[in-house]
């Protein structure tokens, strides 16, 4: 399964941070400790957003932080940040509490660990879940399908 790149030691729970940036400091930092990404990927992530708005946002509580592939990315990986208390992206109510973090070396080896993340965030019933779960093992279930 193209998910296995999301493991336990890749999702940070946490009550709540100051602001979107920090989110996604935090959700990355699982992959810059394990090398999966340099610290610029960071920076190029959160340039983005304030380029570009709020993009990563992709449904109601789910963001998706990401920047192109370049020599910032070691290994294709995900990470994840969930929130108890989801953090604005914008003023215009781009709320997330599950901000994952994505990182390929490339235009395409990533496509299927999208189109399989896509599926389980797909159901507003799997999003319900993983924003009522408190312990990794829990949002692990659910990625994996096995509940």
């Amino acid at each position: 399964m193209a998910l296995d790149v999301l493991t336990e030691d890749k999702i940070t729970i946490r009550e709540k941070v100051n602001d979107w940036e920090e989110a996604i400091h935090i959700a990355s930092e699982p992959l810059v400790a394990q090398d999966y990404i340099e610290p610029g990927y960071v920076e190029a992530m959160i340039e983005s957003v304030k380029t570009l708005g709020p993009y990563i946002v992709i449904a109601p509580n789910v963001a998706i932080a990401h920047a192109r592939p370049d020599d910032n990315v070691n290994k294709v990986g995900m990470s994840l940040l969930k929130l108890d208390i989801p953090i604005n992206f914008s003023e215009k109510g781009h709320e997330a509490a599950l901000v994952f973090v994505f990182c390929s070396t490339d235009h395409t080896s990533h496509l299927t660990i999208l189109q399989q993340l896509a599926q389980v965030l797909g159901d507003t019933q799997h999003i319900e879940a993983l924003m009522r779960a408190q312990d990794k093992e829990t949002m692990m279930t659910i990625f994996k399908g096995d509940d």
